[in-house]
């Protein structure tokens, strides 16, 4: 099995924590790279191009719409425009259930929207389960 290299972004450690125990839950080989806002993951997933220009290429991203210093549809935009991250699958983990948040999310198309269960077992089942089906693993 290979390892997936996965971006998180990410400001809350706990919930962190809790993808991660729910990845290696799912037993999802994973790397992770994580970002503690959408300004740094952009710097860092969409560099100007120049000729020493290095990019990250996971395999999936994981974004939280609410963290400092962004705002998590703009980060999804910026990396939905960026030409190498185009078939890279992209998930918003957020606690938001308003029905503007997923509205505006389809808008901006081919994301993934998932709703931070408040409940444990739920939590690390779905989340296994989402970045499951993101990476392919279940096929």
């Amino acid at each position: 099995m290979n390892i997936a290299k996965i971006v998180l972004i990410e400001d809350n450690s706990a919930d962190v924590l809790l993808i991660e125990l729910a990845l290696k839950e799912s037993d999802i080989l994973y790397e992770m790279t994580r970002f503690h806002n959408g300004e740094e993951a952009v710097r860092s997933l969409c560099p100007p191009e120049g000729p020493t220009t290095k990019t990250l290429h996971p395999d999936a991203i994981l974004l939280d719409l609410n963290t400092p210093k962004s705002d998590g549809f703009v980060v999804l935009e910026q990396l939905r425009r960026a030409p190498h991250l185009a078939e890279v699958p992209i998930a918003i983990i957020t606690s938001s259930q308003a029905m503007s948040d997923k509205r505006r999310v389809s808008l901006i198309g081919r994301t993934r929207y998932i709703e931070k269960p408040s409940q444990l077992a739920e939590f690390l089942t779905t989340v296994g389960q989402a970045v499951k089906d993101l990476l392919h693993l279940n096929d």
